[in-house]
């Protein structure tokens, strides 16, 4: 079951974008929200700017209070110390090796892999590039993600998921790192 999602995702992003390169960071931008996840966690969001003009929100790793997280804080800059390359079955690295199995907690924006308000698959990425016209991520900016229970889908809104991270180099399902998920929440920004 998990493949064909993940598949299906995989062929879409790669049909909506197939240029890949790295994202240069134009600014960050202070926002406003009331919300709040449940332990009250406030992420800052920054403009990013990529191939051709096109722009997108990424998460502000330098704002995220880690000391604040019961779960072994995880983070888009450690998972891409890990420059995956399809075919050289590279192993991953000592710091990534030691997170598998461990109970995690990584803040992203959520790719669904299935229609609906609430979903079990999807995609937890480190930025929103991946909409129509945004180029596929690279395999270590992006977490496939199984939910026990359904859990509401956040379009634009950075989410904080709990669970156990599994390194999982399966490039040929669409993915490289995936987590059984527990939790999922929206969080306020700064």
């Amino acid at each position: 079951m998990k493949m064909k999602y993940v598949i299906f995702a995989i062929v879409s992003m790669t049909l909506m974008g197939a240029v890949q390169t790295p994202w240069q960071i134009s600014y960050a931008q202070e926002k406003g929200d009331k919300k709040g996840g449940s332990q009250g966690t406030k992420v800052r969001v920054r403009e990013e700017k990529g191939p051709v003009g096109h722009k997108t929100i990424g998460i502000d790793e330098e704002s995220l209070d880690l000391d604040a997280i019961k779960e072994v804080p995880l983070t888009f800059s450690v998972l891409m110390t890990w420059e995956y390359k399809v075919g050289e079955n590279p192993s991953p690295p000592h710091n990534i090796r030691k997170l598998h199995g461990r109970r995690v907690r990584l803040i992203g924006f959520m790719y669904p892999l299935q229609a609906g308000k609430s979903i079990r698959y999807f995609c937890l990425l480190r930025t929103t590039q991946t909409c129509c016209y945004g180029p596929r991520p690279q395999y270590n900016q992006y977490v496939f993600v199984e939910m026990e229970k359904p859990t509401t889908f956040h379009r634009l809104d950075p989410v904080s998921c709990t669970g156990r991270s599994k390194i999982d180099p399966t490039p040929d399902e669409g993915f490289i790192y995936r987590m059984e998920g527990e939790t999922c929440e929206a969080v306020g920004r700064k």
